[in-house]
């Protein structure tokens, strides 16, 4: 079962990473040890916290790259302005190659870009090793062999002696997905017969035969003279310069382990200079899936006094002829986003967006496609132009509090208007939301005898945002009818613990402390909540558990957050202010609603609590609270309680959540 991609950190030390590697070997006792026996251990799943690691690798020529589970980006795009790169898999392992040094050097020049390798050289070897792969195509018991002779000619008509040939099986895209040097025009192979897609790259020219039926004895030609059509960036309403640009190639035979392979190849450039590639023409593939997704991402010229941004992505189930030079405003969603900045306006936040087929998303793949370097603090109008097969999800890390934060999956719509808070108000435990165009996490699952946890430590206001930090420490406990049944050092993100059979009453508690930040510098967090493990409704396909279980059902979570009128640096002035406490329960969970909740202040950290009068009902409440003036320059922490009429229920402890000025 291919399972989400686990959404990458986007810097982590090598010494942490491997600290991961060998916390995946936590002590375990069985759930059902006597008493006075050790607590079992919550363990992680295979590269969980590994799967959010980075590591930093150079390539040749001095390029850095930061290096995860899931693939490679330059760690500073300006550091490539004007020169394509290749993203790539071969033999399971992730390459990231200036398309110039690719296509002179061959596949022999190759090896001093193979990310992976670097990265299991520099910050150890579990969190990069390639995933496991079976010997012969799912679903193929048997396969026989055929001759492909492929023939391939360069922009001047002549024989090819340089550039590269992939040669992806459309069959079961995890199989063969090879890579090959172009040097005497012929390539002569012996493959698994069955369907193929064949890209040749030469000096910029991409030609594309998406789809090639092998049988013993098949020729085919690729012609770099037909790649003439180029990928324009569209003129956008108002004048914007361009940040990256990119092309992805996927091919699926429509299963969903070959959906979830990823591209087969992706092509960008990141900077003001915009890919120069060139494409054939191609009719619609009738063997499976093939869409090509282009994007563009541009920013208003600097200075602009209310700078603005515009996201441009178009799909197609074969090359076409031309592409669109303009983008019409009527076709734009309108997003307002702050990147807040409780550090305070310096450093730097880093933008990402990802862009996949939704059939590609649901199946557990996100391809990066755009990178952007932001000040802390920055308010801007973002405008997004994207059809309705298209999944988005972006993420932000804030270099100054050390938090990831990975946004809610959106299908954006012409003419819809979204406002987005990123790291809004104080950080506190979070989990995904199923929207339906992406695979994601059960932050708080249960099969028959083990529960398994998605749970960030740092989310913010919006639903559905997953917050991971990664200079932190969280600790956690779990209790069965008040019998400590388990401890863990690691975290709730992708954690796993065994349980006895049977309805019980349980108490999950987490601690988790924040170094070298002046606001929240802690979250404490305790569930209580009634569950039978593994009795539930199903899950839908795209809802995995986080764990070594194959199926599973939500338990009853409540989890909850603030939001206040403090400014974009968690700061509030003396006197009145307004608080919202919005509560939610774990998706999918059977639960009656929320029915109550309390919530407390303090103006001295934590020394002195006092009780807000709340209105409203059923998970969303407001308090009106007075910030004293000799709480000036000091701190404003909460207390929060919530719970259900079946008793389950969240209390929460969020100290010095904001500045007082």
């Amino acid at each position: 079962m291919k399972r989400p991609s686990a959404p990458a950190g986007l810097r982590r030390s090598a010494t942490w990473a491997l600290a991961l590697t060998a916390a995946c070997g936590l002590f375990f006792v069985p759930s059902s040890a006597a008493q006075g026996s050790p607590p079992a251990a919550f363990t992680q799943t295979s590269g969980a916290r590994a799967a959010t690691a980075d590591c930093q690798v150079t390539l040749p020529g001095g390029l850095g790259a930061t290096v995860t589970a899931d693939g490679a980006h330059l760690a500073d795009p300006a550091a490539a302005a004007g020169r394509t790169m290749l993203g790539f898999t071969r033999n399971g392992h992730q390459y990231l190659v200036p398309e110039d040094v690719a296509e002179q050097g061959g596949t022999g020049a190759l090896a001093g870009y193979d990310t992976t390798a670097l990265a299991q050289r520099t910050c150890g070897s579990s969190p990069f090793a390639p995933a496991d792969r079976k010997a012969q195509p799912a679903g193929h018991d048997t396969y026989t062999m055929g001759r492909l002779t492929t023939h391939l000619i360069d922009a001047d008509g002549q024989p090819a002696f340089q550039g590269l040939l992939f040669l992806v099986d459309a069959d079961h895209t995890t199989y063969t997905n090879q890579l090959f040097a172009v040097t005497n025009g012929v390539l002569k192979l012996a493959v698994p017969t069955g369907h193929y897609t064949a890209v040749y790259l030469d000096g910029g020219r991409v030609t594309v035969a998406p789809e090639v039926t092998v049988g013993d004895g098949t020729s085919i030609t690729l012609d770099a003279r037909t790649a003439t059509h180029q990928v324009q960036v569209p003129a956008t309403p108002r004048p914007a310069t361009v940040t990256n640009t990119a092309i992805a190639l996927y091919r699926s035979d429509g299963s969903t382990s070959s959906d979830a392979a990823g591209p087969v190849l992706q092509l960008q450039s990141m900077g003001s200079s915009p890919l120069g590639s060139l494409l054939n023409t191609t009719a619609p593939v009738e063997h499976g899936r093939f869409e090509v997704v282009t994007t563009a991402d541009l920013a208003s010229p600097a200075g602009t006094a209310r700078p603005y941004a515009y996201h441009i992505a178009n799909s197609y189930q074969s090359l076409p002829s031309s592409y669109p030079t303009s983008v019409k405003a009527s076709a734009l969603a309108t997003v307002t986003r702050t990147y807040s900045a409780p550090e305070g306006p310096t450093g730097t936040d880093l933008l990402v967006n990802d862009v996949t087929p939704v059939w590609a998303a649901t199946a557990g793949t996100q391809t990066a496609t755009g990178f952007e370097f932001l000040t802390p603090g920055t308010v801007r109008t973002e405008y997004v132009s994207s059809p309705g097969d298209l999944n988005w999800r972006s993420a932000v890390e804030d270099d100054q509090t050390s938090d990831t934060l990975y946004g809610a999956d959106t299908v954006y719509r012409p003419g819809s208007r979204l406002t987005e808070t990123w790291e809004a108000d104080a950080p506190h435990p979070s989990v995904q939301l199923d929207r339906g165009s992406s695979a994601v996490y059960c932050g708080a699952c249960a099969s028959a005898d083990t529960m398994v946890f998605a749970i960030g430590d740092s989310g913010d206001t919006m639903p559905g945002t997953l917050g991971l930090g990664f200079d932190q420490t969280s600790t956690v406990t779990l209790t069965r009818d008040g019998q400590l049944l388990a401890t863990g050092s690691d975290g709730l993100y992708e954690a796993d613990v065994p349980v006895p059979a049977g309805r019980a009453t349980y108490q999950l508690a987490q601690h988790t402390v924040r170094d070298g930040v002046t606001l929240a510098p802690s979250t404490d967090t305790t569930w209580t909540f009634t569950a039978d493990p593994g009795r539930g409704g199903a899950l839908p396909d795209r809802v995995h558990c986080a764990g070594p279980v194959d199926s599973c059902a939500a338990l009853p979570l409540l989890f909850a957050s603030t939001d206040t009128d403090a400014d974009l640096q968690h700061r509030l002035t003396t006197g009145r202010h307004t608080v919202d406490l919005h509560v939610t329960r774990q998706q999918y969970a059977a639960a009656p609603a929320v029915t109550g909740a309390r919530l407390q202040v303090s103006y001295d950290g934590g020394g002195n609590w006092q009780d807000l009068h709340l209105t409203g009902a059923h998970g969303d409440y407001r308090a009106d609270y007075t910030v004293p003036a000799r709480a000036g320059g000091g701190t404003v922490s909460f207390k929060l309680a919530a719970w259900d009429g079946q008793g389950n229920r969240i209390d929460q402890v969020l100290p010095a959540a904001y500045r007082v000025r």
